[in-house]
């Protein structure tokens, strides 16, 4: 019988310690919800749930990107719907005004709404915008293809239209002005005074930046020695992240769109003011030939989107299925099985208590030394 060292004593207290970590892990688990709060519980789960996780988020991220890619799409199917039906209504004028049934005197109150259609056809897709970005003037996703020639000025732009661009302070401007010429010859002049640093077109969509501040020329004579510089903006597509697959994110996880698809300003459906009127019998004539083209090309882009929203659809319906497969899968690395710990968390209590037992019982076994000193 040994009193300085008690080796029944520290046995028990020794599984008493043990089984107490493991009701403390057990309660970190049942209150936490997750089978790994530490590293130390499982390393290697702990990094393919992790990856997941940032899986998980992407994808709903892209989730997000479809479901709004969907609605400007929704947007612009609205507006070519508009557009469809005013060119309906330009082929009846159209068709009105080549029968001679109808005089010139008829004919120019016909023409006054006929033009009045055709300003309004540009005027939607001039205002039909998302994020800034006409939808239905073939610049959506349009990029600049080619610096400023001459001075290193940068740009910013939306809504431009595709072409070369001419930008020019030269000495036949009025003083303190620049002008800015697109592709098809449309000019724009602003006032651009000295120490301006931006110059604003904005009837072209196109925002300069000088870089410092601009010179203006003064008095019809031009203060600089560049006097014009030219750059080009191309037509692009417009490009939505709808998956997040590894190695993908460039490829097949992207979606476009592209931005001359959706070109319904008059001058590309060939029904401009000065393309197509209905002052005469034989220019009406004409102009019902270009109509059945126009309205033809906007079915063709009525298509391009209706297939894009299905696509979007189809999308959207893949991605939150592989959401709901991958929180799944992460569940089971990540999460704890309730019943099953709470069968340990009993179990480690009892052997607690029995600890704590056995651990009184063992301090007592020294006291059987006194009798030996009676």
């Amino acid at each position: 019988m040994r009193i300085n060292t008690n080796v029944s004593a520290l046995t028990a207290a020794n599984s008493l310690g043990r089984v107490q970590d493991a009701i403390a892990k057990s309660s970190e688990k049942l209150s936490s919800g997750f089978r790994i709060n530490h590293a130390a519980d499982d390393a290697a789960g702990l990094g393919i749930a992790n990856t997941m996780r940032g899986d998980i988020k992407a994808l709903t991220m892209a989730s997000n990107n479809a479901q709004q890619a969907s609605s400007m799409l929704s947007i612009a199917d609205g507006a070519a719907s508009s557009i469809q039906k005013l060119l309906e209504r330009m082929k009846e004028l159209a068709a009105q005004a080549s029968s001679d049934t109808v005089d010139d005197t008829a004919r120019a109150k016909i023409q006054v709404e006929y033009a009045s259609l055709q300003a309004e056809i540009d005027r939607t897709t001039n205002t039909v915008q998302y994020q800034n970005q006409k939808l239905l003037a073939g610049t959506y996703g349009a990029t600049i293809a080619t610096n400023i020639v001459g001075g290193g000025w940068t740009k910013e732009f939306s809504r431009a239209a595709a072409g070369v661009y001419t930008f020019s302070a030269a000495q036949t401007l009025a003083s303190n002005k620049a002008s800015l010429t697109d592709a098809n010859g449309t000019t724009q002049i602003i006032t651009a005074v000295t120490g301006q640093k931006y110059l604003t077109f904005d009837k072209l969509g196109i925002t300069i930046d000088t870089g410092t501040t601009y010179t203006a020329n003064v008095n019809g004579a031009s203060a600089g020695t560049n006097d014009t510089k030219t750059f080009t903006v191309t037509a692009g597509t417009a490009s939505f992240l709808v998956g997040a697959a590894h190695a993908a994110y460039t490829g097949d996880d992207v979606l476009s769109v592209t931005g001359s698809d959706l070109d319904l300003t008059t001058a590309t459906l060939g029904v401009s003011t000065g393309a197509s009127t209905v002052s005469s019998r034989t220019t009406a004539a004409a102009g019902l030939v270009l109509l059945d083209a126009a309205i033809a090309s906007v079915a063709t882009t009525l298509g391009v989107i209706g297939a894009a929203q299905n696509r979007m659809g189809s999308a959207i319906d893949n991605v939150k299925t592989t959401i709901q497969n991958f929180s799944s899968a992460e569940s089971v690395i990540r999460d704890v099985d309730m019943a099953t710990e709470m069968v340990n968390f009993s179990k480690n209590n009892i052997l607690a208590q029995a600890g704590t037992a056995m651990l009184a019982q063992a301090n007592q076994a020294g006291q059987s030394v006194l009798k030996l000193l009676q």
